[in-house]
């Protein structure tokens, strides 16, 4: 089972340029794309305009975890994955996530205090899902 680590997206180790989605150190040099591997951000998916153009743009071009879930708050999260997992219909891109990153280091951006809780959700789902399903 693979370390997860959760940190605010301010202390992100690498800065974007967003056109080229190219990463950049704090000295200018680029970055290789496979130091970037096992970096995820999770941030706001919801209907309000103004704040996912600005979770989006404070994301720095990692891919959103939280688009996988539905629901609003963590507790509902985890009521709808729960049921989800009971019937069987579980998304298959969440299945598949949880599968490639089993062995690998795993860093959880969260872009503002508002969504720890669903960073936090995300985190004990991987190790609830590494546990009731070890690999064979």
């Amino acid at each position: 089972m693979s370390e997860i680590h959760i940190n605010p997206i301010s202390l992100f180790p690498y800065d974007v340029n967003r056109r080229e989605k190219t990463y950049f150190d704090r000295n200018g040099k680029p970055v290789d794309k496979d130091l970037l591997k096992g970096h995820y951000c999770v941030g706001y998916e919801g209907k309000n305009v103004a704040l996912f153009t600005w979770s989006r743009k404070q994301s720095k071009e990692l891919t959103n975890l939280a688009r996988f879930f539905e629901g609003t708050t963590a507790e509902e999260k985890r009521q709808i994955l729960w049921n989800k997992i009971e019937t069987r219909s579980v998304n298959r891109h969440i299945i598949r996530f949880c599968e490639n990153t089993r062995d690998e280091p795993l860093f959880l951006w969260y872009i503002s205090h508002y969504d720890l809780p669903n960073a936090q959700f995300i985190k004990r789902f991987l190790e609830w899902y590494w546990s009731a399903y070890p690999v064979i």
